[in-house]
């Protein structure tokens, strides 16, 4: 064999043989992480599903927790991980609250489950939100605290979902808001009503929002008339009557 042919068998050789090891070695981590995003799986349908306000039982939360957060560390920092992680540990410990049997060390390591999280996925309005909910539930509404919320605001000020709890959360210290936070707050009540969430819209409304009612009525000319409309012929139906320009209503 000539020398050339040699020397191109051999480089031949060595790139299927790295291409060998490399795909054992991809294998190999596939083997050893796919648990991980199995196990995850339930883990992160129970998390999409409490950001939509549903309920679980809290046996269910802490075993679908604890069977993730046996191979969880295999991913560092991952970012899916960490947000899931987070919420599902933040509706163990609100759970633990409501039964008026939480401690401090739940709601402890609640909050540092979010700062993880928060460490990872910073962009993440809901993870903000939570820990502004977490640290006023621990010493109470502090000044400080706020400053999380207006961060939910400012890398998430559309979040669909979020808008409403923490639409209703924000009314209810509207007084102890910036200025600048409350205008967001005003604005996210629209936008319920620009993505038709009435009944929703209506609950806050007639609830936590009830004090500044005449101010979301002004700003509510930023929401298209039709929707407008719809929003007062249900409070209508309810007896109520905002006198929301631009609509016409008969009160029941």
């Amino acid at each position: 064999m000539k020398s050339a042919d040699f020397t191109g068998a051999a480089a031949t050789g060595v790139a299927c043989l790295l291409a060998a090891v490399l795909g054992l070695a991809g294998v190999a981590w596939s083997a050893i992480t796919l648990p991980t995003f199995w196990r995850q799986l339930p883990l992160e349908q129970f998390a999409n599903r409490i950001v939509r306000g549903e309920t679980f039982p809290l046996d269910q939360l802490e075993e679908k927790l604890e069977l993730y957060r046996g191979t969880g560390h295999l991913i560092p920092c991952g970012a899916a991980a960490a947000h899931d992680t987070s919420i599902v540990d933040l509706a163990i410990a609100r759970g633990r609250v409501d039964a008026s049997s939480a401690i401090d060390a739940d709601l402890e390591r609640s909050r540092r489950s979010l700062l993880n999280a928060l460490s990872c996925l910073p962009s993440d309005s809901y993870l903000w939100f939570s820990l502004f909910q977490v640290e006023s539930l621990r010493t109470g509404l502090r000044q400080e605290y706020i400053r999380y919320l207006d961060m939910s605001y400012q890398v998430g000020p559309n979040e669909g979902w979020l808008a409403i709890p923490r639409n209703r959360a924000a009314f209810a210290i509207f007084p102890a808001l910036p200025e600048a936070l409350q205008s967001k707050v005003l604005d996210e009540f629209c936008l319920l009503l620009r993505t038709e969430l009435y009944a929703e819209a209506i609950e806050i409304f007639l609830g936590a929002a009830q004090p500044y009612q005449s101010q979301l009525v002004s700003r509510m000319d930023t929401v298209p008339v039709k929707n407008r409309q719809l929003f007062a012929v249900q409070l209508a139906r309810k007896g109520i009557d905002p006198h929301i320009p631009g609509t016409s209503v008969v009160v029941r």
